[in-house]
């Protein structure tokens, strides 16, 4: 299954960041018809191809996307999109993880 892992810095401490990602959850059940559910400080996710979660800290988040075999085609597509979702939201220091 390929994998996508981004992590991103943040000056908004914990509870900003986790009211930041609840933007994310509203995108991924609106856009994408996911199931969210906060675990603790992870927002754990999923639709028919698609499981992940993003993991929110004191000051990062880093989200890991494992995508099924009908998206793999589209994983750098959907890869920038994550990053720019989360440029918009808690700004543009991301780093991408292989």
């Amino acid at each position: 299954m390929p994998h996508i892992e981004i992590k991103k810095t943040h000056a908004l401490g914990k509870a900003g960041a986790r009211n930041k990602a609840e933007k994310l959850a509203e995108s991924l059940l609106t856009e994408y018809n996911a199931k969210c559910e906060w675990v603790n400080d992870e927002l754990c996710f999923s639709s028919p191809g698609v499981e992940g979660k993003l993991c929110v800290g004191d000051d990062n988040v880093e989200i890991m996307v494992d995508l099924g075999f009908m998206l793999r085609p589209l994983k750098s597509k959907i890869e920038s999109g994550i990053v720019s979702q989360l440029d918009e939201i808690l700004g543009s220091d991301t780093t991408g993880i292989a």
